[in-house]
């Protein structure tokens, strides 16, 4: 068996540095920290080849001694960490005592630094963890590090390097990063000489994401600050139709540190869950402000993850903070002209950022449109659900569905059959100066219904345009999931039962999750073969889509027993293909009275800016925007 030894310095330092420096952004992240708690006001990073042949961070922060600057290079040496209970209670960013010495030992390094009442500053270069020279030099205040040849001398963790393009894309996020979290200093990137990010100091957070995403990004987030008894939250969130298709633009902070978060993900997640499309992701920069003693920045060498004492509370308290600026923002979709904004940019190089690119003044910068793009084969459903022999709905929202034949033109009946003629009725007029309640908008009146789709509504100096059908699944859905709570979904018997012809495959879910549809209200059973019947079905159910319905729902429903936690899941997809199926659909003509019932019914709904698809019920164009287009 092979004797336990002691490592070398060098051997542990290299180790270390394993944890600490991943890649060229590791380094700059934890150099920028340093300069932040040195209370730098302004940070310079200067990169060439993507971090691999130059990284060096300059700040104008309070310097080191002679001795501090030496010992700084020495493993487990820190002025921020005195003894065990100091972990308790930390409020610097870097507290480790291991940076420094990591970096030395995998690079060539140079330090210069001096505090603003010495004369003279010290230089101190280190080759591969060794010291090869401390000396006096002159140099402005602060501190100026420089690391070259990253990895030279472990050729091993050099390979694995990306290309210069991947490695710059995460350093410019570490320092974008930095610079949100800390609005008051200035930041300054350069790659190869080329200037990348140059932002300097701001009073706001909101002023910050201005400066480095540009207007149009930061004219879409709306601002908050909430407090809890136990945390604070404070930050941006953007407008529900100003979504990304990822996550990139999910940033969370604690204590002013940037850090990965499941559980802060998945808050986000639950608050917005009914304002946000399903196949999009929220904007959000969240800033926490916790008690250094009830978190644990320690549990990653990175300190990128954190352990909340009691996470619950925080994910609750999240939820409540978010939902509170919901409701109190109106999340209204507005048409409104896009103006270029590129002149008011500061960048200079196209770098990417997540997904996004920095533009550089040579670009346009294009955010995400201000309207969402309609499904459109939801929208084809939709339609397809209501045949063109139908001149009325069969389902009014304050009443249950009654199923007519529609009107034929007796003349046209011939001894030889030919397609029966619908009698289409006339053009419905608004009498004028109907008032419509719209959620709290004052003096709103109802207009007119453009397409038998969009129910149109003039209030001060703009117009509401409200889609018929998302507006009644909105509505529906909430009524079923309030009726679910209480006494129930009200239930119609049938006098001839409903065939439903499944597959298979829909047969055996059926057989798995019969419970679901007893809570729905349907009273199913099977008939032999692969057919289902329907001998009873919720009141607000049109007939005719009964079927329809059912195979919908099997399709979404797992073919294994749901369990505990994702029951209550499978229930409400449930409520929301039964809504979607019982709503009027885009093409059903709706008269006065009914139009304005369904927009009363949504301004008392509990989330009436969006369908349980997330889809937008109502957009607004203000006045002033329909001016501006006619050039008025």
């Amino acid at each position: 068996m092979p004797k336990i030894r002691i490592l070398s310095a060098d051997v542990a330092n290299k180790i270390a540095a394993g944890e600490v420096v991943e890649r060229p952004a590791s380094v700059v992240k934890e150099l920028i920290e340093n300069a932040i708690d040195a209370e730098s006001t302004s940070i310079r990073v200067e990169i060439r080849a993507g971090g691999k042949s130059l990284i060096r961070v300059s700040d104008n922060g309070t310097g080191m001694e002679r001795e501090d600057a030496l010992l700084a290079l020495e493993r487990h040496a820190t002025s921020k960490v005195n003894n065990i209970e100091d972990l308790e209670n930390i409020n610097t960013f870097g507290f480790r005592g291991e940076a420094l010495a990591s970096i030395a030992s995998v690079s060539q390094f140079e330090l210069l630094t001096r505090t603003a009442d010495a004369v003279q500053g010290t230089k101190i270069s280190v080759e591969g963890g060794v010291f090869r020279s401390v000396e006096e030099s002159g140099c402005s205040p602060g501190t100026h590090i420089s690391i070259n040849n990253l990895f030279h001398n472990v050729p091993a963790r050099l390979k694995f390097m990306k290309t210069e393009t991947t490695e710059l894309n995460h350093i410019t996020k570490q320092v974008t990063w930095a610079a949100l979290a800390h609005p008051k200093i200035h930041f300054i990137l350069s790659h190869n000489g080329r200037s990348i990010l140059d932002v300097r100091a701001c009073d706001s957070n909101l002023e910050r994401a201005r400066l480095v995403y540009g207007k149009e990004f930061a004219d879409n987030l709306i601002e908050f600050n909430e407090e809890l008894p136990d945390f604070k939250l404070s930050g941006m969130l953007g407008k529900p139709d100003f979504t990304k298709p990822n996550r990139e633009y999910q940033l969370f902070f604690m204590n002013q540190r940037p850090i990965r978060s499941s559980m802060i993900a998945a808050a986000l997640k639950e608050a917005l869950g009914a304002t946000i499309q399903k196949d999009r992701h929220a904007v959000a920069v969240l800033f926490m402000t916790v008690e250094p003693n009830t978190v644990d920045v320690n549990v990653h060498p990175a300190k990128i993850e954190v352990r909340f004492r009691n996470e619950r509370t925080i994910f609750s308290g999240i939820v409540k903070m978010l939902r509170n600026v919901i409701n109190r923002e109106k999340f209204i979709p507005k048409i409104e002209t896009t103006v270029d904004r590129t002149a008011e940019r500061t960048h200079t190089e196209d770098v990417p950022v997540g997904n996004a690119y920095i533009d550089t003044g040579r670009k346009t910068f294009t955010p995400q449109s201000t309207t969402q793009p309609t499904n459109a084969t939801d929208r084809n459903v939709e339609r397809k659900q209501t045949p063109a022999r139908e001149a009325r709905p069969t389902t009014k929202i304050e009443s249950a569905p009654i199923d007519t034949e529609p009107k034929v033109d007796e003349g046209s009946k011939t001894d030889t059959e030919v397609p029966r003629t619908v009698m289409q009725p006339p053009q419905q007029t608004i009498p004028e100066g109907v008032k419509l309640k719209l959620l709290d908008f004052e003096n709103v009146e109802l207009k007119t219904n453009l397409f038998k789709t969009y129910i149109v509504a003039e209030g001060e100096d703009k117009v509401f345009f409200i889609d018929q059908h998302v507006a009644a699944e909105r509505v529906l859905y909430e009524r079923f999931v309030n009726q679910l709570k209480s006494e129930g979904i009200p239930v119609q018997g049938l006098l001839l039962p409903v065939t439903v012809e499944a597959t298979p495959q829909q047969i055996a879910v059926f057989k798995v999750h019969g419970e679901i549809f007893e809570k729905l209200g349907f009273e199913l059973e099977e008939f032999g073969g692969n057919t289902i019947l329907i001998r009873a079905m919720p009141a607000p159910l049109p007939t005719r889509v009964a079927a329809q319905t059912i195979t919908d729902i099997l399709d979404k429903l797992p073919e294994q027993p749901h369990g505990e936690v994702a029951l209550p899941k499978a229930i409400d997809d449930a409520l929301i293909t039964l809504a979607c199926r019982a709503a009027v659909k885009a093409g059903d003509t709706l008269d006065t009275k009914e139009m304005i019932n369904l927009v009363r019914e949504l301004s008392e709904a509990k989330h009436p800016f969006n369908c349980p698809h997330s889809r937008p019920i109502i957009i607004e164009m203000g006045r002033d925007e329909l001016e501006r287009r006619f050039h008025r």
